[in-house]
């Protein structure tokens, strides 16, 4: 079974994420922020990371640059995701979705990423 983390501090996206990806199939971990998924990380490496670009605690762009430094966690595919309008080349990650998802194409970004297909 694939694990996903996701992680945003929106209670609601959470919920809803982790009820949608494990109606898929996939083994769902949470996280409430940037530090709470720093905890995650050193214990469990996920598949594919969803991973909310502005957070309080520690923002997805500085999570995400902290793991390209680490050679443990470099190569877990990260989907970025955002309400806010940015250029997704600016963000280095593998994917990005725009906020409100579009289910169909949230799916199908995480089950490629999930299967190596980058």
């Amino acid at each position: 079974m694939k694990t996903i983390l996701v992680v945003d501090d929106e209670y609601a996206i959470v919920e809803a994420l982790h009820l949608l990806l494990r109606d898929e199939g996939y083994q769902v971990l949470t996280a409430n922020g940037g530090r709470q998924a720093q905890e995650i990380l050193r214990k469990v490496h996920p598949d594919v990371m969803l991973l909310d670009v502005m957070m309080p605690d520690l923002d997805g762009r500085a999570l995400f640059e902290q793991m390209q430094q680490d050679p443990d966690l470099r190569n877990i595919p990260v989907v970025m995701m955002s309400a806010a309008i940015i250029d997704p080349a600016k963000l280095g990650a593998p994917a990005f979705i725009q906020k409100p998802f579009n289910i169909r194409e949230l799916l199908e970004t995480v089950g490629r990423l999930s299967n190596g297909r980058g």
